[in-house]
């Protein structure tokens, strides 16, 4: 189930890019007139689902948020997220930092919803056996919504963890689903 959802996601989010691949790129972004970071800086609060016995339970989180200042695209922004999340259930902690460069595209003034790859490093413990940290790597998509100073957002995405062991499970990956609610700059 998971696996074809993920697929429907890379299709969709790749027909969303593909007005991007027409028009003027403009590199480095930050140069060029008019660009701005639009930073954001939010906290995250939402449901992790790990792959594992320890069940789903509630995560916690912050995130930094600007556009790219590399590439800017004819239609669109690429918007990198830069995020800390924490889950701590059943014997299992699994704290991770990410980087998820989002493909975004603007729906109706100031709400933006796209989505993207990601990277990053999960620290994990667990009360039942090995606590590996690894490189993870993460599909998701993502919406956010400014309105003044205030942002408000959604997020979902699944992280692929490696095949090493955590505790009784064969690995770390897992689902995560987050409301965010911060402050643009």
């Amino acid at each position: 189930m998971r696996k074809r959802l993920l697929v429907a996601a890379t299709l969709a989010l790749t027909a969303f890019a593909l007005p991007a691949w027409g028009g003027e790129w403009a590199f480095p972004a930050a140069s060029q007139p008019g660009w701005s970071a639009n930073t954001t800086v939010a906290l995250k609060m939402g449901a992790m689902v790990p792959d594992s016995s320890a069940g789903s339970g509630l995560a916690s989180g912050f995130e930094v948020a600007i556009d790219d200042p590399l590439f800017q695209l004819p239609y669109g922004k690429i918007r990198d997220q830069f995020s800390y999340n924490r889950f701590d259930h059943g014997g299992l902690e699994l704290q991770t930092l990410e980087l998820n460069p989002h493909y975004m595209i603007p729906i109706v003034e100031n709400l933006w919803v796209g989505g993207g790859p990601g990277v990053g490093w999960i620290f994990t413990h667990s009360d039942s056996g090995p606590s590996p940290d690894m490189w993870t790597a993460q599909l998701g998509a993502s919406a956010y919504y400014t309105a003044g100073q205030l942002m408000v957002g959604l997020e979902s995405r699944y992280q692929w963890t490696g095949n090493e062991r955590v505790g009784n499970a064969s690995s770390a990956d897992n689902w995560l689903t987050m409301l965010k609610i911060g402050y643009a700059y």
